[in-house]
This record gives C-alpha cells, structure tokens and sequence, in this order.
C-alpha cells in the first residue's frame, strides 16, 4: 500500500504541468472570478405553474479549480450562502421575506468538490406562499415577486462566504460572488 501512494506521488509530482485543472479561468465568462480556488454562477430553471404563477428557481454552480489535489469542502447553509434580487449596478432591491412562509426546508450543509469538478445545486424552495398569476423566484433565502416591467431589468446574485478552518487547505475560505443573472423568461 505505501508503495501504491508514493507511486502515485511520483507520477504526479513527474507530471509535465503538475496538478492544473481543465476548467479554465476567465474574467469575462458568465463564471464569477477564482477566490481561492472556487468559482460559482447561478442559472434560472422554471419550474413550472402553481396557482397560475410561474415558479423560478436559482441553481448554484460550484467548481474547484484551485491545483491541490485534496477535495474542497465548501459550506452552502443559510448562514454561509444568500441569494438576493439586485439592479443592473448591483444594489439590492428589495427584501425576499414579504411573502408568508410556513413548513420545514431542506437545508445545505458542507458540499465536497473533489479536484477538478464541478457541481449543480438546487436552490428551490416551495414552503413560500405562492400569488395568483404572476412570476416568482423562490429559495430558502428569500422569494420575490416579479413585476411584468421588472422583466430583464432585475438580478439575481448569489454571495457565498465561508471562514479559515484548519486545515486551510481542506476547506474553502473566502467571499464569492455571482455574476449577477438577468432574471428573464419568455
């Protein structure tokens, strides 16, 4: 067995660019920019009619570019990640808690990205009251009703923070943002 590891050791360490990943990081993609090796984006997936009004839900994508090796442990609960409506300059606009909201939530808790991967969260939540006929963005950090002039001209952002734990190396640490997301629908 020792022999396996320090094999393996070898061939990495013997690698022509060492531990690099396959996901390239650009600025000017719809990713937002590495932070310690972790780069998001939020996507928007309908999720189809209740009361006539058309459920939106915010999906989190999570990827692990840094070059270690280890797997990145990533804290996705409530305190660590938020989503929030915001205008074109960034600036939030309104609260996502004026809609009434009863029943248990699935909550995230510690996500692993083992190297070089990426992963798709589901950031639906359906315990928020649902209006007649309109359009609305739900996840556990708010829920927002969205006007028909408000079409394309509101965001969505995510923020996700996470604190130095020892050691640093096996959880990630920082402060990410979203691109912000245009919220549009046809």
């Amino acid at each position: 067995m020792r022999f396996a590891i320090s094999l393996l050791l070898l061939l990495f360490a013997l690698a022509p660019d060492g531990l690099k990943s396959d996901f390239p990081v650009l600025a000017n993609d719809d990713w937002s920019e590495a932070v310690n090796g972790l780069q998001a984006r939020l996507e928007l997936v309908e999720k189809g009619k209740i009361n006539g009004t058309r459920l939106f839900a915010p999906h989190l994508e999570l990827r692990n570019v840094r070059d270690l090796a280890n797997q990145m442990e990533v804290n996705c609960d409530n305190r660590h990640l938020k989503i929030e409506l915001v205008d074109a300059n960034g600036s939030p606009l309104r609260d996502g808690w004026s809609l009434p909201r009863s029943g248990p939530t699935h909550e995230l808790n510690v996500i692993v990205l083992p190297w070089d991967s990426s992963i798709r969260l589901n950031l639906e939540c359906r315990n928020w009251g649902v209006p007649k006929d309109t359009v609305m963005v739900a996840a556990d950090s708010g829920a927002w009703v969205i006007q028909e002039n408000e079409k394309g001209n509101v965001y969505l952002r995510a923020t996700l923070t996470g604190e130095k734990i020892e050691p640093s190396w096996k959880r990630w640490s920082g402060k990410i943002q979203t691109p912000p997301l245009k919220v549009d629908w046809k």
